[in-house]
Parts: structure tokens; sequence; C-alpha cells
């Protein structure tokens, strides 16, 4: 199948536009992947934070952290307002889980790598990974200055990619659409706009072919082409010696006129 001169233009601005669209989706969907992640971390941060002001508010009035009984309740009424957390979990400084959301995980201990987060004088909020499930945990500070604990929401790792999904499809859809009406509007303008180009070159073709039948063989025409720039290039010879003897009778005749006078 021939391709027509507008056909092979469109199909170059159709790959160039599509080209452009994927490049430009992948950047965007990353970068907006990034700032629901920084949302999601955000969300669950703020309720480990309200735990967190309800702890120590009880630990500045004198109570150690283990008495403190009615934060068991407090986390598993917050686990309850989200399906999506996985766990919430108070420990001390030494790692030992003093409430669970999963009573079952009471007086278990953490992870050792949990605990470096306490080690900072800081108290910042800090980001963890437990297998399969993220979590945000915020250290408890008493009215001393002195880390007591943390506590540590924990949810599911594969969250954010379950949220983005959907969106990435209808993103799929939308470029998708966008091409193809591209694509048609491409086609219909590069066929307008080229159709006189395209006439031109099919008048060309047709004269160059009647050219061809007229004077036979290719060879044949290559030797009539040859003789005719021969003949062509004795006369401008003849012509130029002519001009060069002008030339030298002229100067002869001015130096005789110049040595009379």
């Amino acid at each position: 199948m021939s391709w027509s001169l507008s056909r092979k233009v469109s199909f170059a601005l159709i790959a160039i536009l599509a080209s452009t669209m994927l490049l430009t989706a992948l950047f965007g969907f990353y970068k907006f992947e990034d700032e629901v992640s920084s949302l999601v971390r955000s969300r669950y941060s703020f309720v480990a934070f309200t735990i967190k002001k309800r702890v120590e508010d009880s630990l500045n009035l004198g109570f150690a952290l283990r008495q403190l009984r009615q934060v068991q309740d407090s986390i598993e009424l917050e686990k309850t307002r989200d399906d999506q957390i996985v766990g919430i979990e108070i420990y001390d400084y030494r790692g030992e889980i003093l409430f669970n959301s999963d009573r079952g995980r009471i007086g278990a201990s953490v992870p050792d790598e949990w605990l470096l987060p306490l080690a900072e004088p800081t108290g910042q909020p800090f980001a963890l990974k437990d297998e399969d499930a993220l979590a945000v945990g915020l250290p408890l500070v008493n009215s001393l200055g002195k880390v007591e604990g943390a506590v540590v929401l924990v949810y599911p790792a594969g969250y954010v990619e379950r949220e983005l999904g959907g969106q990435l499809w209808r993103l799929a859809a939308q470029m998708g659409g966008l091409v193809v009406v591209f694509a048609i509007l491409t086609f219909v303008v590069a066929g307008i706009a080229l159709g006189p180009v395209r006439r031109r070159l099919a008048a060309m073709e047709v004269s160059l072919g009647s050219i061809a039948k007229t004077d036979g063989e290719p060879e044949k025409q290559a030797e009539n082409v040859a003789a005719e720039f021969d003949g062509h290039f004795g006369e401008f010879v003849a012509k130029a010696r002519e001009a060069l003897e002008h030339i030298r009778v002229s100067t002869d005749e001015v130096e005789r006129l110049d040595r009379l006078a």
C-alpha cells in the first residue's frame, strides 16, 4: 500500500502528539501519586496526633504510661471509624506494646527499628514499614521532655495504589479519546492543506511519464542530452575564443596609441 504525502504527514504528527502526551501523563501521574501518598500520610498522622495529645495530657497529670487504661478504648474507637486502618498501638521506650487495637498483641515487643525514632531528641513524626503495611508514628513526651514511648498507626501499603488504579484507567481513556479526535482532524486538515501539492506532484509525474514515452528508452534520453550539451559547449568555446581575440587586438591597439602619444 503506497502512502500519500498527507497520510505520511498525518501519521508523523499523530506519533509526535501521542509520545508527548504519554510522557506528560507519566510525569504528571507519578507527581500526583507522590502528592496523594503525602496526603494519606498527613491524614493518618493527624489521627495519631489526636491520640498523642490525649495521652500526653494524662502524662502531664503525673500518670504513668501503662496506667492509662482509657487509652485502649480510645484507639479501638479510632480504628472503627476508618476501615482502612490496620491497627493502632502504643508502646513504651523499651519497645513493649502497652495498648493495641488488636488486644492479642498487648505485651509483645515491637521491631528494633521502631525504637530508633525514640532516640531522636526532635520528637518529630516518623514513618515505618511493616511487611505489607505502612505506618506513621509520633513519640510520646511528658512535661519534663522525656520520651515515654510512641503511638503508631498502621495502614495498608497498597491503599494508594488501589485509589490511583481507577484514576490511571480514566486518564488512559481520556488520552486515547484525545488522540483519536486529533487523528481525525489531522487527516482532514492535511488532506485539505496538502491537496494542491499532491495534485502538482501528480501532474509532474504524468508529465515525466509522457516525456519518457516520447523520447524512448532512458539510454536514448541520456544520449540526446549528452549530444545537446556537447553542441552547446562547442559553441560556447568558439565564442569565448573569439572574444579573447578581440580583447587581444584591442589591447595591442591601445598600447600602440599610447606609444604614439
